[in-house]
Order: structure tokens, then sequence, then C-alpha cells
């Protein structure tokens, strides 16, 4: 039994003592209290006036429960206070008042209700059931449902009602959508029409097991299982109900196949038409695996809100998955680290804005969190990705960057191939060298360039064919991929098609397939559109609505593929800002800030074929008799045969502004300075000033005071990397890393930028910084092809030169 509460308690107490003030002071004749009890007796009678004059009978019913005891009271008082004298009936009617008043307490206050005393708020069993959905749903506020009944049988969900509008007014436009989404039953199973009342009270019917006389079979065949229908052959196997769970709204499921030997064929439009929902709603969700169908319709869209990524997530399972979303039903939507080959390839479509980059920044740092290295170039320049570049191995962009790259990585095979030899056994998780993915981002308008664009093409089909012997995985990317170029593209979608399979945003059927290439197999798309409910029905158009809804972003919405079996998916999310604020790469990186690199030998083998350098030189020309041509020209056998193409050198073309800016600033310099050094429109200059500030390439100092984005101090002049975090504390990280790059170089006597980046955990670009500062603050030569740097410090100077270097870059130091 539920206690009493404080308030019902303090409400007995004040019928008790009204009910002892009643029997005693009528008879005082005391003003103040005939002028108290008038004015309570007065309020409460003019406040049940006004519910009255209001219509709305629910709140004067409830009104007038609470309003009884002052009402009542009043009047118990004035009959006691206009008869003469003391009468004897008095002191019975005012006890027998308070005990009325006491016995009244359940029901004026709905806050305590005694078991067996009171029936609940809404009638047991169904009845209640269906009215309490109907108002925590607040499908139609302000009515109320009446007269429900079951149609078939006390088994059976379905039932009939009549929903009733306040006095005086209309039932109003209520959605069939809506309805169902509150029962959780389809569209169809729902039905309105008007009564012989009126306006105010319209019939409502819900036959999810059958509706018009037909059971959902029948409407099944009808509609969806009919030839020329949206899952044409198809037989019903199990309908289920799911409530809502957690920010997963309610849904119902209908598993369905057709006859063995066939394939499930289902036009996706089709079947949102006879379910009455709409296909940017993202509301109905169809998984087919042969020849079975799963059809989903939810209460609402289930992907409104992205999960935020973190490294518990990226982490490697049991099976080799890592989480890159939230599937439609909720759980995690998992793709693996290799094929079902053994492949790392795979694929990642998306259009412009449907969170391409924000996904290859998850794959990233997945592998990296894996140990494996990771290669990543696109056709054009991003400032997204390059925040992505500061976290992996090499980064770059253009199809010049992307051509040594891939030369580079197909001589690496031969170079592992060595190893696997002395190993013997080919890649593993055992391998004396790391997996290592490319990611080739915009693949179309890399094979298509002009001068490159053949050698890219063939140098990636021989990696998607021969890579898994070698631990080398190929990522394809863009807004679309043709794979027309490479001529083992059928090979290449078995050697994917398990594997990693993204399509975002991307409409469904025959152009997704043109879209991937034709790596997502069979696999059977829903459309996802820009927006997630932008529409405007034809029937508001024809009433002359004046806008429509802009509906919320669909970005990271799409599909994981594994084969022929797609779900629907949100990527998780991270931070990758557009207004130059602190990305959060840095919470699903390695904890570490480690970068993963190739091998010692690896590296040590790559220079040597004079392929591992700065991946924007140009390549060497037929004429070119340079030392790493005839490195690689010497060592016969499978290496000669990657030796630099004869390919016309491409057009250099002019300087940029930006460029011209960047090579002109290379101290504290006001903006008249600059002005006067580059030769361009002063307005020019100044905008091109604040966009270099904007991304970070150059600091402002004071107001039309510029400087390098990193400097130490004024003496040194060197250039230090900043990491790939930068934060309040960048430049003495910065100096650290470059204390303890020269501490390697003087105690080994060898400078190399491969050295920084397996001893230091340092990506190709930062390793190359932190040896031009080196060579900037005397310590190291300058650069001699692809040789070592000469040392210039002497191990015994080695103390007071780190000491002196302390000092210089302004570190702690060290006691």
């Amino acid at each position: 039994m539920r206690r009493m509460p404080t308030r019902a308690k303090a409400e007995l107490a004040a019928y008790g003592a009204s009910a002892t003030a009643l029997a005693v002071l009528p008879n005082l004749q005391l003003l103040p209290a005939h002028l108290s009890v008038g004015a309570i007796g007065g309020a409460s009678t003019w406040w049940l006036y006004r519910r009255v004059k209001s219509g709305d009978f629910r709140k004067t019913i409830r009104s007038g429960q609470r309003l009884l005891g002052p009402v009542t009271g009043s009047a118990v008082y004035a009959a006691a206070a206009l008869a003469p004298g003391s009468s004897w009936w008095e002191i019975p009617l005012a006890l027998g008042w308070g005990g009325l008043m006491s016995a009244w307490l359940p029901v004026s206050r709905s806050t305590w209700t005694p078991p067996g005393e009171m029936s609940a708020v809404y009638p047991p069993g169904f009845t209640g059931l269906v009215m309490r959905l109907w108002d925590q749903h607040d499908v139609a506020p302000g009515t109320r449902l009446e007269n429900i009944e079951q149609t078939i049988s006390r088994e059976h969900p379905d039932f009939a009602c009549d929903i009733v509008a306040p006095l005086g007014k209309p039932v109003g436009k209520i959605d069939a959508d809506a309805i169902a989404a509150c029962f959780g039953v389809p569209t169809l199973a729902v039905s309105l029409r008007e009564t012989e009342h009126g306006p105010g009270r319209l019939r409502l019917t819900v036959a999810p097991t059958q509706e018009a006389g037909r059971s959902i079979d029948d409407l099944w065949s009808a509609l969806i299982a009919r030839p020329g229908g949206a899952i044409p052959g198809s037989r019903i196997i199990r309908v289920e109900r799911q409530p809502a769970r957690g920010q997963l709204p309610a849904r119902g499921m209908i598993l369905a196949e057709v006859e063995p030997g066939e394939v499930a064929r289902v036009n996706f439009d089709q079947l949102c038409t006879a379910f009455g929902v709409k296909a940017e709603e993202l509301r109905l969700v169809v998984q087919t695996r042969g020849s079975e169908v799963l059809v989903t319709l939810y209460e609402s869209a289930p992907l409104k809100v992205a999960r935020r990524a973190t490294r518990e997530l990226l982490t490697l399972d049991t099976y080799g998955r890592y989480t890159i979303g939230t599937a439609h039903d909720g759980s995690d939507a998992k793709v693996h680290m290799r094929s079902a080959s053994g492949t790392l390839h795979g694929f990642l479509v998306g259009v412009t804005g449907s969170g391409k980059t924000v996904s290859l920044a998850l794959m990233c740092a997945a592998w990296a969190l894996a140990g494996m290295t990771s290669w990543v170039t696109s056709a054009r320049p991003d400032a997204q990705m390059s925040a992505v570049g500061r976290h992996v191995d090499r980064h770059g962009s253009g199809a010049l960057f992307t051509w040594w790259l891939l030369k580079a990585a197909v001589a690496l095979m031969d170079i592992r191939g060595q190893m696997n030899t002395e190993a013997g056994h080919d890649f593993s998780a055992h391998s004396p060298y790391p997996a290592l993915t490319l990611v080739l981002d915009e693949f179309n308008s890399l094979v298509g360039d002009d001068v490159f664009g053949d050698d890219i093409a063939h140098l990636t089909d021989v990696l998607a064919r021969e890579g898994r012997k070698f631990g080398i995985g190929v990522i394809f990317a863009g807004q679309s991929l043709n794979l027309d170029k490479l001529g083992g593209a059928a090979s290449l979608r078995d050697q994917v098609q398990g594997g990693i399979g993204v399509v975002l945003r991307i409409t469904g059927g025959i152009a997704a397939r043109q879209a991937t290439g034709g790596l997502a197999g069979d696999a059977d798309l829903a459309p996802v559109p820009d927006r997630l409910g932008a529409h405007m029905s034809l029937m508001d158009r024809m009433m002359g609505t004046a806008g429509d809804v802009p509906g919320a972003t669909t970005q990271g919405m799409g599909h994981t593929v594994t084969g022929s079996d797609a779900t629907m998916m949100r990527t998780l999310y991270v931070h990758l800002p557009d207004d130059g604020s602190p990305d959060g790469l840095d919470e699903i990186f390695p904890a570490s800030g480690g970068i993963n690199t190739l091998t010692e030998r690896e590296t040590e083998a790559l220079t040597a074929l004079g392929l591992w350098h700065d991946w924007t030189l140009p390549p060497p020309s037929a004429t070119d008799d340079s030392s790493a041509t005839e490195a690689v020209a010497s060592t016969g056998g499978g290496l000669s045969t990657f030796v630099a193409p004869s390919v016309p050198q491409p057009a250099r073309k002019a300087p940029t502004v930006k460029e011209k800016v960047l090579a002109a600033v290379d101290r504290e310099m006001t903006a008249k300075e600059i002005r006067h050094a580059v030769d361009a429109a002063a307005g020019t200059v100044r905008n091109t000033l604040s966009d270099l500030v904007a991304d970070g390439r150059l600091r402002q100092v004071d107001h039309g005071v510029y400087a390098p984005a990193i400097t130490l101090t004024a003496d040194s002049g060197a250039d230090v990397p900043q990491p790939a975090s930068a934060g309040p504390n960048a430049a003495a990280a910065a100096g650290e890393v470059v204390l303890l790059a020269a501490h390697l170089v003087i105690s080994s006597q060898f400078g190399s930028t491969s050295m920084f980046q397996r001893k230091l955990r340092l990506g190709y670009a930062d390793a190359q910084g932190v040896m031009l500062a080196l060579e900037n603050l005397g310590i190291v030569g300058p650069a001699d092809g692809g040789k070592a740097r000469a040392v210039l410090v002497k191990p015994e100077a080695q103390d007071d030169v780190l000491r002196d270097l302390r000092t210089d870059l302004a570190l702690t130091p060290i006691d």
C-alpha cells in the first residue's frame, strides 16, 4: 500500500481544524471571521463559474472536485451563523462535514489514491493502454478517446473508438502517420471517418491484422507481393513489434521471403508507397539476404543523432572489426579491417557534404590504433584532410604526389617480398613489418590526369591485385568510382567485397552500383536525401502553404556494405572544424601521439632507390642520369621494373600570391614591407595575409605586423614543425622534439629523416621539418640527394651544444 503523502496529511489536518472552527466560530459573531469565510466561498464559487463558462468539461469536473471543501464549508458556516442562538444541529453538522471531506480526499487530490478505494487514472486492461498511449504521444492535443472496442477478439490488437474534441470544437486534422506511430502499426492499418455527430467526433479504426475486411497477408499480397509490386512473389514469414528503447523509436518488423532458388528484388519507392510513408523520412529500412527480406518501419527516423567517436569504438574486436557508426536498429555498425580474402582493400563513396572526410578520419584512426601505417593522397588540397594528415605517415595531394606514392608502394612489394622469404610466410600479424593502407581520395580525378593518370591506374591495378601478400591495401574514395582503367576490375571487386565498404548519402539502385564502380555488388542501397524530412506534400502545395520544412542534415548517413549485405547507419562524429578552432582528432588517434611508420630496413631500401623523399619533386625524365636511377637499374630483377617511366615534365606554374607572401615573410614584417616585397595589388596582399593567418600559416604579432607561423627565437631563426595538436604548449613541445632529434643525430653521427620517423614517431612531413630546423641551427649539413645528412657537431661537444640549444629554445633547464 502506498503511504499517504505529506500534502494529503496536511489536508486531513486542515479538514479536522476547519470542522472544529465551524462548530465554534459562527456563534461568536466575529466580523473578521465572517469576512474571511465569505471571501473564501465567493472566490471558489467565482472560479467554478469561470470553468463552466470555458466549456472545458474535464477541467470543470477537476476544479469542482478540489473546491468542494471550501464551497460546502462556507455554506455550513453561513447556515450556523444565520441561525438564531445555538442550535443542537450545528456541532453534528460541522463534524459530519469534516468526516465527509476526509473521505472525499482521494478524489480531490490525485497525488494519493488508496488501493481498492478508487480506480486508476486510466481504466485497466486494453482500454486503459490505448488511452494512455494516445495521451502520452500527444497525437491530437485536447482530444480524448471514448467507446474503445476490440473488433476481432481479446487476443487481437485491432480496435475501433471515437476521437472526441472539447465541446463546440472540431477534432481537427490528424495525420494517419502520427496515429500509426502512436500505436506501432503500419499506416495502412489506420482509417478515420466522420460520424453522425459532426466534426467534433471522428471514428478511428486501427486494424493491423485485419483492415477493411482483409488480413495483413491479404494486404501484402495485394500491394507488395503481386507481379510488378514492391517485392514480387514474396510472402510474410513473421511479424514483430518492438517498443521504443532509449533513443531508438518504436518499430514494426516484417520478415518475408520469395521462393527457394529466387533472389528477392525490392523496389524501395513502391514499398514506401505501400506503407504510406515518404522515402525522404528514412523511417522505412529494408535489408535483403538472398531470398529473405526484412522490412522495418519506425515511428520516426532512427538516425537523427550521431554518436561521438572514441578510441574504444575504433579499436578492433576479436573478429577484426571496428565500429564506424550506429546502425538503424541502434547496434554498432562495424566494418572489417581485412576482406574475406585477406586483403586490406576497401572503398568509400560519398557526395560533397556527406561526411566523407570524417569517415576517412575514423578509418585512419582505427588503422593507427591497430598499428598500421597510412599514406593518404587526394586530387586537391583539403584543409580538413590536412588535419588528418598530421596523424599519418605520409599525406599530400595532386597527381604528382600520388604517382610517387604508388611508385614507392610498388617498390615496397619487392622489398617486403624479400622479407617474406626470410620469414618463411606472406604477410600476417607475425610479419616483421606493419600493414600499409593507401587512401586514394577523388580517385576518378587522379586517374584522369593528362600526365600521370595512366601510370596511376596501372600502378593501382598492380597494388590492388598483388598487395595482399605484402600487407598493402588500397582504399578507393570519391564522389563516385570509375574502375574501367584498372585491368583487374572484376577481380578487385571480389577482393574488396567482405572488407571495408561505406556508401554515404547517395541514391540507391543502379545509381549506387554505378557510383561505387560495382564494388557494392548487388546490395540494395536505400536512397539517402540531403536533408531529413525536408518535404512539402502535394496537398500542402495545393492549399497554398507558404514554405516547406527545411529538415535536418543527413551528414554521415549511409550504408556499410559487406559483400551483398548492406546496413543503413550513421557514422560516428569527430569534430573537424571549418572555422580554425581545434579539432577533436586527438580523442581518437593513439593517446601516445606517435605515428606508425615503415621499418628502418624499408625506408633505407626506398631511399637507396630514390623513392623516399619529398614526393612533390618532379619525376626523372628519360635523359636523366641520376644516382637513384642507376641504383635501381643495377639491382636487376624485379626492382628494375619500377624505374620511373619517361614522362614529360609538367609545366611549372607561376607562383601564387600566397606563395609569394610566404616566401617573403621570413621574419617579423609590417604589411607595408610585405607589399613592397610582393608583386601584387595592395588589397590582394591584405586579403591574402588575412587568409594565411586564418589558416595558421602566418601569425599576426601586432596590428599590421606579421611573422612566420612557427619561430623559436630571434637568434636561432630555425623553423620547427608544430605538433599534430597545437595548443598553449605547442612551441615548447616542438622545441622538445628538436632537442631529442639533435641528441639522436649527434650521438649516432647519422642524419636521417627516416630515423626521426621511427625513433620520434613522426610523420614524414614533420620529420622533414625537424631536419630543416637542425640544418638552420648548424647541427647537420645541407641535403645531398637521398643521402644521409652530414653531422657538423662531434660527440664530445654534445653536452655543450644541447645545453645551448635548450637555452635558445627557451626550454626548462634540467637540474
